[in-house]
């Protein structure tokens, strides 16, 4: 995907972490000519460690020197040691060496707020995960490096909202006005990309394609799919039910313009692949 007013590419990079959204964010990058180093601690990439030992990330610099480091990791809803290590660990290393860093945070960071939120919102009654992805932004932003918080991620292969709705199972928690926030892999590796070329020293981001509300995003899959919704709901967890309306004017304003929506996702999943999960 073309980055709204980007025509050339970014200095040497790094993609920590080459899951669902590094896996597509290096390839971008090197779709638009930039020279880039994948690393993830598990998954195919080009250096293969964890990039919070020190020994992976002198290996990985006698490969590639990087003007940015994207720290795209996750740790799929890990203990809190594991965000430690996946995240503070890692940015620490990244920032003793003098890196930039471009660092993938959480919406989750907002805790229990409620209703409109941008960046200027203070979080409250996050959790003890959350506060570590706190204290890592902080000390990204110290840095000079830029964060952004992601809404939900989708994409090809990982869409778990419409892959229950497709299988019938239990819809997800909360009345009808509740708000749910998601944003497609290539609208998120958009922002990545955007970010790291216009967003000032120490930015903070949010990054969400859409906030939907409950009802209406149950309507836009059915009318999608042309599959109804259980009448079940499944119950809400012990951290409750996140119900916030993500600002991206920061975003926006530097020429942001999100292109994929869930229902248009929704539709393309469905002409392709029935009731078989996306």
């Amino acid at each position: 995907m073309e980055t709204p007013g980007i025509t050339s590419p970014l200095p040497d990079c790094w993609v920590v972490g080459h899951g669902l959204l590094g896996a597509a964010l290096a390839a971008s990058l090197r779709s638009a000519g930039t020279r880039v180093l994948t690393l993830d601690v598990a998954a195919p990439a080009d250096v293969v460690g964890d990039a919070a030992d020190e020994a992976v990330l002198q290996r990985s610099l006698q490969r590639l020197v990087p003007q940015v480091v994207f720290c795209c990791q996750a740790t799929g809803g890990g203990t809190p040691a594991d965000y430690r290590r996946a995240y503070g660990d890692v940015v620490q290393q990244l920032t003793a060496l003098n890196l930039r860093v471009v660092f993938c945070s959480s919406v989750s960071v907002y805790g229990a707020v409620s209703g409109a939120v941008d960046e200027a919102v203070q979080p409250v009654g996050a959790s003890e995960r959350a506060q570590i992805l706190l204290d890592t932004e902080d000390v990204v932003r110290r840095s000079g490096g830029i964060v952004l918080r992601l809404a939900a991620l989708y994409g090809a292969g990982r869409c778990e909202v419409l892959r229950r709705h497709l299988a019938g199972e239990p819809r997800l928690p909360g009345n009808a006005d509740r708000f749910l926030s998601y944003v497609h892999t290539d609208d998120a590796v958009s922002a990545l990309i955007l970010a790291a070329q216009k967003a000032a020293p120490g930015s903070c981001l949010n990054v969400c394609g859409e906030s939907v509300q409950h009802a209406e995003l149950y309507s836009q899959l059915t009318e999608a799919t042309g599959v109804l919704p259980s009448e079940e709901t499944t119950p809400a967890s012990r951290r409750g039910l996140s119900d916030r309306l993500i600002d991206c004017a920061r975003l926006r304003e530097l020429g942001w313009k999100p292109q994929i929506s869930l229902r248009r996702f929704a539709e393309q999943c469905a002409d392709t692949l029935g009731t078989d999960a996306p």
